[in-house]
């Protein structure tokens, strides 16, 4: 399914909310939703994953094209560089939808980072909508036929 047919998707989540906020919430409901070894945070931007045994894990929803063989990062880099420097966090993993173009996580290398001797993980991670689109009634999908085979 295109990028633009999972836009659709998450703007039939909930009306009243705009598909970053959409997305943010699949997200988070995801990922709340197995808290047995772990304590999940709902903050403004982001979603803070604390396990009992492991560093906490700061993850970023959000809603942009991504294509692998083009990656412009210089937004995330930028906020997960002054994370890593000003905070206890150092693994940092920003989510988006998933598509055609995107379907590998990849970890991130900051050379400025590695510099200054910083342990740290940086991934960018394809997050599927699966989930959310078996939700939506089939005369109100809005695809282009693929609609099997969702942010893949």
């Amino acid at each position: 399914m295109s990028f633009n047919e999972c836009k659709s998707a998450l703007l039939y989540f909930n009306r009243d909310l705009n598909k970053n906020s959409n997305f943010f919430q699949f997200v988070y409901n995801k990922i709340a939703r197995n808290s047995k070894d772990r304590f999940v945070e709902n903050n403004l931007d982001s979603i803070d994953i604390i396990p009992h045994n492991h560093q906490t894990i700061k993850v970023i929803p959000l809603v942009k094209k991504m294509n692998s063989k083009k990656l412009f990062l210089d937004y995330e880099v930028k906020i997960a560089s002054e994370l890593i420097q000003n905070t206890d966090i150092k693994n940092i993993y920003f989510v988006y939808p998933k598509n055609s173009n995107f379907t590998k996580h990849t970890e991130v290398k900051v050379a400025s980072l590695e510099d200054q001797g910083f342990e740290y993980k940086i991934k960018i991670i394809p997050y599927s909508l699966n989930d959310l689109y078996r939700g939506i009634p089939q005369q109100q999908r809005k695809t282009n036929g693929n609609s099997n085979i969702l942010c893949k």
